[in-house]
């Protein structure tokens, strides 16, 4: 591959590939921090009659604007920079996530488990609200991010899926390929038919191999349900974790959560999450033996008194018996009052927990809101401004047109001064010529026709003031006067009507 793309990006090294393309990591050296980008390259699948590079192009833009769309308002997901395509093969530019992936820091505890799931889910709530599924979510595809240690979901399968698109003769669009990865891809999605529990398959299986650090083809099958012997490689695992994953993980989509919020739920639900039943402890009466305090004192005899430190003897070892008994009950209570506060605790965690994620999910809508609001006076203000630039145009156009109208009559005015002045001068050159009459009329060239009357021909043109002979005299068929005359500035003899004579 080239060492640099579009003169900008200057490729580092190679960060994998696939089927579908390589990915590079590279520096954007244009600008001045040169920051990390990762950059994919994507090739469309192997081209057939049905193919179309117009339809991939269209497609991988689509698909493109949404994955900017959910970098730009969810901070788990990264952002896209640019995209472009040349020479047939497509690129995506997007932020580099510094971190590991959950493949490599596996296995971990369930309460790590725990608190990467929530926080996942939360992070496919808002995918799924856009109407987008992952497709390819697994262990390499979240990455804990050094700077938060927030899990990041990176590798969306919808832009890679635009590589395989053909035309059906039916006028639809299909994909010819298989997005996703063996093990953790759902049984629906291979037949191309994902749902949003789709992804929840996925990240169910993924969190049981950060648990396990084993893929889900490495554990026992039943026979009879299908379903994944994976608990026993994980001592001591959560129960509330262990129903919800295993929930999840259904073949029959049917049988799993709908959404990642009722999983989210679900995961965090109290009912499933109290304190263990301790068994009800048995009371045990102790009673002191009377059977030295009912002997008579005067009947004591050296017999007696021998035997009196055997009794002491006796009775010290009731005591001790006594005190073990008493110590054991005390022992009992302590561990009951331990194991309730214990349950108090891990309650009021929850709480706390749950309280800060609902405050944290109202900063984000509030903030949401805000952002929208801004947005709403931006937009009326840039459409106030639109409005006021408009108005100034029309104004400016109509002032122009007026502008244009008073010209216009201007030059008229003129014009037309013009011709009476010429007028005026051809009548004075006519009379000091000797001319008979002259050309009246409103100023301007009028018709000297071969006959008396408007069906004649015209013989030529004078203007206004321009001298003539009268010659003779005659009447149209309307019965108007009509002369014979003789046009000084052309020589011609013609006719011309009464009223455009003047004497």
């Amino acid at each position: 591959m080239n060492a640099q793309l579009l003169n900008r990006y200057e490729i580092v090294r190679s960060l994998g590939s696939g089927g579908f393309g390589e990915t590079f990591l590279a520096k954007d050296t244009q600008i001045p921090s040169q920051k990390l980008v990762v950059v994919k390259r994507l090739k469309p699948a192997t081209a057939s009659s049905n193919t179309s590079t117009e339809l991939i192009q269209k497609l991988f833009e689509k698909e493109s604007s949404v994955l900017e769309d959910l970098g730009e308002h969810n901070g788990q997901i990264p952002k896209l920079y640019s995209y472009f395509s040349t020479n047939d093969e497509f690129y995506l530019v997007q932020e580099y996530i510094q971190g590991v992936s959950l493949s490599e820091i596996a296995p971990i505890n369930s309460e790590q488990a725990k608190t990467i799931l929530s926080s996942l889910l939360t992070t496919l709530k808002y995918i799924h609200s856009k109407g987008i599924i992952h497709r390819d979510i697994k262990p390499e595809n979240i990455i804990l991010r050094d700077s938060d240690h927030l899990p990041v979901l990176i590798d969306f399968g919808a832009v890679k899926e635009t590589m395989g698109a053909v035309s059906l003769s039916s006028g639809s669009t299909v994909s010819s390929v298989v997005i996703g990865t063996r093990g953790f891809m759902a049984p629906e999605q291979s037949a191309g038919r994902s749902v949003f529990s789709t992804d929840l398959y996925a990240l169910g299986l993924t969190i049981i191999y950060a648990l396990t650090k084993k893929l889900p083809v490495e554990f026992a099958t039943s026979q009879l349900t299908g379903e994944l012997d994976w608990q026993s490689h994980v001592p001591d695992i959560n129960q509330q974790l262990t129903g919800v994953l295993n929930k999840a993980i259904q073949m029959e989509p049917s049988r799993r959560y709908p959404t990642a919020d009722a999983m989210y739920q679900d995961l965090h639900s109290l009912a499933s999450f109290g304190a263990e039943t301790v068994p009800p402890m048995e009371t045990v009466r102790v009673t002191p033996s009377n059977e030295f305090l009912t002997s008579n004192s005067s009947s004591f005899n050296s017999a007696t008194r021998v035997s009196t430190p055997i009794s002491s003897e006796k009775s010290s070892e009731k005591s001790k018996s006594k005190i073990a008994t008493l110590l054991t009950i005390l022992i009992g209570i302590i561990v009951v009052s331990a194991g309730l506060g214990g349950g108090f605790v891990i309650t009021q965690q929850i709480k706390e927990a749950e309280a800060r994620a609902a405050q944290a999910e109202k900063e984000k809508q509030e903030a949401e809101q805000k952002r929208i609001e801004a947005e709403q006076k931006i937009a009326e203000e840039e459409k106030r401004q639109k409005e006021l630039e408009a108005q100034r145009i029309e104004q400016e156009r109509q002032q122009l047109t007026a502008e244009a109208n008073r010209a216009k009559q201007e030059r008229q005015r003129l014009a037309a001064e013009r011709q009476r002045v010429q007028a005026l001068a051809n009548q004075a050159r006519a009379m000091a010529g000797g001319a008979s009459a002259t050309i009246g009329g409103i100023p301007g060239s009028k018709n000297i026709r071969s006959g008396p009357g408007t069906n004649y021909g015209v013989v030529t043109q004078g203007y206004t003031g321009d001298g003539l002979d009268i010659l003779d005299s005659s009447t149209d068929s309307g019965g108007h006067v009509w002369y014979k005359v003789y046009h000084y500035g052309s020589g011609a003899t013609g006719w011309m009507a009464s009223q455009l004579v003047n004497f």
